[in-house]
């Protein structure tokens, strides 16, 4: 109203005051309707953004999940290739749980021994050793342990097999 006032002092012409008006009005509406989408944006940004976060904590659990069957099968790997020189059962458990970077403990990792030439005896020099282990990997984003649900988790049971290369007495013969 202030510039409208001096406007008439000025001696500017009805029409032009009238135009300066409509165009003060029409500026004041549109900061209001920006105000109005901000609040919307803030809104569904709120409602957006758990969903957003749940999908970007499955991502990086599923990277984990996969690190871990990684960390394991080379953890076996290098067990059954220890087992190759004909180590003792005990000391094949040991070295692969060591291997496994604290995901697996010596229990978990189980031996045997395949008699591949058939004589009756398993732990040959020719024979085949399988060193094998059982985990399961919790997904630590998807557990429904705070609704009463149990734990979502994803088992993982690697296995490898190397020839021997030293002969083993004792070892358990590999299930068919």
């Amino acid at each position: 109203m202030k510039i409208a006032k001096q406007l008439n002092r000025q001696r500017v012409s009805s029409g032009v005051l009238r135009t300066f008006l409509r165009v003060a009005a029409a500026c004041r509406a549109t900061t209001t309707s920006l105000r109005k989408e901000q609040a919307q944006g803030l809104i569904e940004f709120a409602l957006l953004m758990p969903v957003i976060l749940v999908i970007t904590l499955l991502i990086v659990d599923a990277g984990i999940a996969l690190d871990r069957k990684e960390v394991l099968q080379h953890a076996i790997r290098e067990g059954a290739r220890h087992a190759a020189i004909g180590a003792d059962v005990t000391s094949i458990q040991d070295y692969t749980a060591a291997q496994a970077q604290d995901v697996l403990v010596a229990a978990d990792v189980s031996v045997c021994y395949q008699d591949m030439d058939a004589n009756g005896e398993a732990g040959n020099v020719g024979d085949n050793v399988r060193v094998s282990a059982s985990y399961d990997h919790e997904l630590a984003i998807a557990s429904f342990e705070l609704l009463g649900g149990g734990a979502l988790t994803i088992p993982m049971t690697p296995s490898a097999d190397m020839r021997l290369e030293a002969a083993v007495a004792g070892g358990a013969v590999c299930p068919p």
